[in-house]
């Protein structure tokens, strides 16, 4: 992996030293130095708040964290210092999440937080973590408000720049002249969908026939199929997660209409039992966006994440991508302190930030001193065929 640190105006290079978690002992104070006894040196806490259990759970994202942190262990640790995972299970609660938050920063003093997937933490922590100079590295992000916060960085795309990268690949790659957007209402997220397509028609020239913002995530897609064929449309994207996908393509196929569009859809879509449902129900050649190298692809780029998750027996999704990769870049920013490894000095170091190159993201990580934070969007396209899921593009990426 590669990375470029920078210090300052200076812009001399960090020494690299690898960092761990601290456990039952205050952050920064002289006994959590960077000690080289691993009898003795106290561990570097870091925590997690996820939805791992609710109606959309996310697992595999700290699963995936944990398994770097147990490998980074195995090998020695960092400086002879272990790291101390702590995971917590917001099940999709704001006070649940609010709560995680407060436990594991307050009284298990953590570092910083990584790994985190969660349908509601965001809105419910961002401003509790930037009071507390603690810093957020999400594996994936699902709310607008992990997009806009100082002290929260996912790595993933997030969905609206993945819907913006799909009317991207429509209109420039796949050459599509009539791209309609249809926007499945779910809470605080239409707005955002029609600046993104505001953008796009501004930035490419391109003015979409038809945008649907009708239905509700849920609701009988028929209507929007309709009118989509009404409009004279060669291309629609949809906003969708893995069943209701699945769903509004038996629709499409029903009504006659698999092979008078192309049909795009959100990377929630690009999973193995997906496919094996398109396929069951013959709706195959829909698009998704892939928010990091596709997984399913034989890459070696992947063969490490591949190694670490089977290795602990975590589901490898694209999901399980984003919490090994977060993992990595915290793993690799606590090489580069140089002192105690404390909640300031980890934020400090993420300010201090140029960026860090990860094979499985299309885009540089970075973090700087930035007030909001969205830096990875670039995705790669997949289609879903007779073959399987087969990527058809290079990275697409959003300005």
């Amino acid at each position: 992996m590669k990375s470029t640190f920078q210090r300052g105006a200076a812009g001399f290079s960090l020494a690299i030293v690898v960092g761990v978690i601290l456990a039952g002992c205050a952050t920064g104070t002289p006994e959590s130095g960077n000690g080289t006894d691993p009898g003795t040196a106290a561990p570097i806490v870091i925590g997690s708040v996820s939805s791992i259990t609710g109606p959309a759970p996310f697992p595999e994202v700290p699963g995936a964290a944990q398994a770097v942190f147990d490998r980074v262990n195995a090998e020695g640790g960092i400086n002879g210092r272990q790291i101390k995972f702590l995971s917590e299970d917001d099940g999709a609660d704001p006070a649940q999440a609010a709560q995680a938050a407060r436990r594991l920063i307050q009284e298990n003093e953590v570092v910083a937080m990584v790994g985190s997937a969660s349908l509601v933490e965001c809105s419910a922590n961002a401003s509790f973590y930037e009071k507390s100079d603690v810093v957020s590295i999400m594996g994936t992000g699902v709310e607008p408000a992990c997009f806009t916060a100082q002290n929260i960085a996912p790595v993933n795309n997030g969905t609206v720049p993945g819907y913006a990268s799909l009317l991207y690949f429509a209109s420039e790659v796949l050459g599509r002249d009539k791209v309609c957007p249809v926007i499945l209402n779910s809470a605080g997220l239409t707005d955002p969908y029609l600046e993104v397509i505001e953008r796009w028609e501004k930035e490419t020239g391109s003015k979409a026939p038809h945008i649907d913002t009708s239905i509700a995530l849920g609701d009988d897609p028929t209507p929007a199929v309709l009118a989509v064929r009404d409009a004279g449309c060669n291309a629609v994207v949809f906003n969708a997660n893995e069943p209701v996908a699945v769903a509004f393509m038996n629709t499409v196929k029903l009504q006659g209409m698999l092979d008078s569009a192309d049909w795009l859809t959100l990377t929630s879509a690009y999973s193995e039992s997906a496919y094996d449902a398109l396929k069951a129900q013959d709706t195959l050649g829909m698009y998704a966006n892939s928010e990091f190298l596709p997984f399913m692809s034989d890459d070696p780029a992947l063969d490490g994440w591949r190694e670490t998750l089977t290795a602990a027996n975590v589901p490898l999704t694209s999901l399980s991508i984003g919490g090994y990769v977060s993992a990595e870049i915290l793993v690799e920013v606590l090489k580069s302190i140089d002192g105690d490894i404390t909640n300031e000095s980890v934020l400090a170091a993420f300010r201090e930030l140029d960026q860090i190159e990860n094979p499985l993201m299309g885009m540089p990580f970075t973090f700087g001193d930035a007030t909001s934070h969205n830096p990875n969007r670039a995705s790669k396209m997949v289609r879903a065929t007779e073959n399987g899921w087969e990527t058809v593009s290079d990275w697409v990426m959003v300005p």
